[in-house]
């Protein structure tokens, strides 16, 4: 039993080791850098959270920020579990839908939701959250 409780010590904290807050590396790259790293580890919503207490009328936040939603949307998409793929399109649609947001004329953001939806059409009663066709209403699509 004791072994047990060493091996779970261990893990633990191995695992809160590799967390990027607590890596001295992470804190002296640029921010550009940081969301870059966040992106590559799929830590999209840490990245998020890094961006939300900046200026987001800086036209780099707001490029970060567009990468961000649009990777993680792309992320949402292509992750495949069959169980959950009304909430990963779900997902994938508001990021979509924060793109076109900060950058109107994002086509490839649009190319994603036209597809999303374009298979959402090919299945009998199912459409995105009343939510999500909202916002998509917001950026110019009426579904």
């Amino acid at each position: 039993m004791r072994l047990f409780f060493t091996i779970i010590i261990i893990f633990t904290f191995i695992i809160s080791c590799g967390k990027t807050e607590q890596n001295p590396d992470f804190a002296s790259l640029t921010l550009s850098e940081q969301i870059d790293y966040l992106i590559e580890n799929n830590e999209y919503e840490s990245a998020l959270d890094l961006l939300e207490s900046e200026d987001r009328s800086d036209l780099e936040i707001r490029t970060l920020l567009e990468k961000t939603h649009l990777n993680y949307g792309l992320y949402s998409m292509n992750t495949f579990d069959q169980t959950e793929m009304r909430t990963r399109m779900n997902n994938a649609l508001v990021q979509f839908t924060e793109v076109l947001r900060l950058n109107p004329e994002n086509q490839f953001a649009r190319e994603q939701v036209q597809q999303i939806m374009a298979i959402y059409s090919t299945i009998p009663n199912r459409e995105p959250e009343p939510e999500v066709l909202e916002g998509l209403r917001e950026v110019g699509f009426n579904y």
